[in-house]
Formats: C-alpha cells, sequence, structure tokens
C-alpha cells in the first residue's frame, strides 16, 4: 500500500468528455463502493503508467488523494486502447479495512524445474489458471498465492487446494465445496 494516486474529481462525463481528457493527458475513473455516492474522477496518464508497470497496483490495496482526500480502493476493472495499451478508464472500489473484500490474485508457481516431473521425467509445468478468486480483510490481501510444484510427478494434476494460504484468506470457490476444487496446473510431457 505505499503508492498513492492523485485524483481530481470531474465534472463533465460521456465519450466527448472523456477523449478530450486523454487528449489532454488524463485518464478518466470511477470510484465507488462503500457507504458514499460514485465520483468520477481523473488521474495524469503518467502515473498510471508507471502504476500499472507494478502488479501490486492491479491485485492490491490502493491509496487514491481525491483533491486531498485519502481512500483506500483495489482496482476492478482497467480498459487498455487495443493498438498502444494505453490505459483509458478505470472502475475502482473502495474498501472498507473491517469489511471482506473479494478480489483475484495471481497464482505463483514455485520449483518447478527442481520437481521429478520435469527434472528427471522430462515433462514441463502447463499452468491453466493464473489468477483464484479469493476473500479476505484488506489488510490480508495477499500480492500472489504460492503453489509449490516441487514434488510432482510427470501427470500429476495440482488443484486451487495445493496454494498456500495465509492466514485470513479464503478461496472463493472451495468455500462453494470441495467438487468446486479446480485444476490450475499439471505436468505433462514436454513437446518434442
Amino acid at each position: 500500500m505505499s503508492q498513492v494516486l492523485n485524483a481530481s474529481v470531474r465534472n463533465e462525463e460521456g465519450k466527448g468528455a472523456s477523449r478530450r481528457l486523454r487528449i489532454a493527458g488524463f485518464v478518466p475513473a470511477v470510484i465507488y463502493g462503500g457507504n458514499t455516492d460514485a465520483v468520477s474522477v481523473t488521474f495524469k496518464n503518467n502515473e498510471v503508467a508507471k502504476a500499472v508497470e507494478s502488479t501490486a497496483f492491479l491485485t492490491g490495496v490502493v491509496k487514491v488523494s481525491v483533491d486531498g482526500t485519502e481512500q483506500e480502493v483495489i482496482v476492478k476493472s482497467l480498459q487498455r486502447h487495443p493498438a498502444s495499451g494505453e490505459v483509458m478508464h478505470i472502475d475502482l472500489q473502495r474498501v472498507d479495512s473491517a469489511t471482506k473484500l473479494v478480489t483475484r490474485v495471481p497464482l505463483e508457481f514455485v520449483n518447478a524445474a527442481k520437481s521429478d516431473g520435469v527434472k528427471n521425467q522430462g515433462g514441463r509445468l502447463q499452468v491453466e489458471a493464473k489468477l483464484a478468486e479469493v476473500r479476505c480483510l484488506p489488510k490480508d490481501l495477499p500480492a500472489s498465492l504460492i503453489v509449490d510444484v516441487v514434488n510432482g510427478q510427470l501427470g500429476e494434476i495440482f488443484h486451487l487446494s495445493d496454494a498456500q494460504l495465509p492466514e485470513g484468506v479464503e478461496l472463493v470457490a472451495l468455500l462453494k465445496g470441495e467438487d468446486h476444487n479446480q485444476p490450475i496446473a499439471r505436468i505433462g510431457k514436454a513437446k518434442r
């Protein structure tokens, strides 16, 4: 939560206004949620470009200062230009430190090269899911969930339940029951 983005309230809305803002070097955004009305804001394009370089911006809690008032938010949606990749619009959801939030975090697979299935049996790790939906308090939100595949054998399938969960973090799919324990990776034969 070391990032603080500065925003200004915007009064004009719509396609034309958003287009003019982007031409002037700003990114339109909206902040919603909590017990407060939604607010349309703008960010400087260069600040947003620098912020999106960090995965923590996209998957963690971020502080936004709107005309001097700080709020904690998470990125719910980010729209990019199809050709240039520049950020065109951001949807931000306010978070409350006492209320659990539901969001997606990256899955980080470690020790694949050390696993018997890859090292000695000629397999390779095939990732089937890159994100997992979690529920936790904002203070417990992890940057990623670690899946240690060091003991993986050729043909072995890894499931959501194999992810290491920090204290206070729950996997939303597993809250629905054990039959929602979907595969996230496997060690399969390497293609030649």
